[in-house]
């Protein structure tokens, strides 16, 4: 399995009715992996499905005039959505 920060960048090559699990406390070095819905791989629980992880990363984006996310940006973006329902936004 991968670190939270490693499979991130991979999901294109995961359903987009897709989970993603990972081990908590969620961080970027969480272990974490990407499955079909019902496959939740033992020792690991729900963090976020993928598509608000495809959206999240694109909204991102367009509010940084067309900057990508690092790895922990990225993740820091995903866990809280996953733990408060709703994109971080920018910080002033």
């Amino acid at each position: 399995m991968l670190a939270l920060q490693d499979l991130l960048p991979s999901l294109d090559e995961q359903p987009a009715e897709g989970l993603i699990y990972a081990a908590k406390p969620w961080t970027a070095t969480s272990v974490a992996a990407g499955a079909a819905l019902g496959g939740q791989p033992p020792g690991l629980g729900r963090l976020l499905e993928v598509e608000p992880v495809y959206d999240g990363v694109e909204l991102w984006s367009s509010w940084r005039y067309g900057a990508r996310p690092t790895a922990a940006e990225n993740c820091e973006e995903v866990i809280h959505y996953a733990e408060y329902d709703a994109y971080l936004g920018v910080r002033s």
